[in-house]
């Protein structure tokens, strides 16, 4: 190609190049889609004496906790758990259905295990 050839066919190609960013720039920006986020129903509050019943309707489902003098306290998502068990096991059970509690933060353990029951444990 000679200089002149090559000279046109730049120019031809800017001008090219011009007419379509012209017609980029006069066109209107595409428009704006807003997409609405799905709402979900709302969950009820849980209230610290839904927390409460929910723990004791949990111990009241087990055997082993049934009978057992525990005090379930709810303030603000802390759970405070008084009372006295016969066994380590029976400690385990009744944590699981505290911390498995939907809105409990935090557990204070006030719970004791009785040492003078027969499966209690032995005193040093």
């Amino acid at each position: 190609m000679s200089g002149k050839a090559w000279m046109r066919s730049l120019v031809a190609v800017g001008a090219v190049f011009g007419a379509v960013a012209s017609a980029l720039a006069q066109s209107p920006p595409p428009p704006v889609v807003v997409v609405e986020a799905e709402t979900q129903p709302a969950q009820p509050a849980i209230t610290d004496a839904t927390i409460a019943q929910t723990i004791k309707a949990k111990l009241e489902d087990k055997p082993m906790l049934r009978n057992v003098q525990i005090d379930i306290i709810s303030k603000q998502g802390v759970v405070t758990v008084v009372g006295t068990v016969h066994t380590e096991f029976a400690r385990d059970d009744v944590f699981e259905a505290v911390r498995s509690t939907p809105g409990v933060l935090k557990v204070d353990d006030q719970l004791r295990i009785d040492v003078s029951s027969p499966q209690g444990q032995t005193r040093n």
